[in-house]
């Protein structure tokens, strides 16, 4: 339970928290050694990659010379103009969909689960 200065429960406290960490994580890499590995030993007919980062323009281009290649951007922002391509580029049938608003609020949990778990009134 939470205690105020006076030693008093708040049973209605909140705690809020805003983090922002901007590092390299190694998940790009992570994302293009799996595409590749994936395309490169054929366990995969198409590939779907979830990211609007420039940096996977080479393994993206790569992948779709083998099989067809769907970007999603998850982003608010253009699609980073490094992943652009055609529909037809090498084995073809690619293609691009940006993310909206109303893909994440179509596919929200719902507001509350058992007993004790339950979704702020703002969000």
């Amino acid at each position: 339970m939470v205690q105020d200065g006076r030693e008093q429960d708040v049973p209605d406290a909140r705690f809020m928290a805003s983090v922002a960490r901007r590092e390299e994580k190694g998940s790009d890499v992570n994302v293009a050694s799996h595409l590749l590995i994936d395309v490169l030993t054929e366990v995969v007919a198409a590939a779907v990659v979830i990211s609007n980062d420039s940096d996977l323009a080479y393994p993206i281009a790569f992948a779709r010379d083998r099989v067809p290649v769907g970007l999603v951007n998850p982003t608010r922002g253009y699609r980073a103009g490094k992943l652009a391509g055609n529909h037809t580029d090498g084995v073809g049938n690619h293609w691009w969909y940006q993310m909206q608003p109303s893909d994440w609020y179509a596919h929200q949990l719902p507001p509350t689960i058992g007993p004790r778990i339950t979704k702020p009134p703002d969000w």
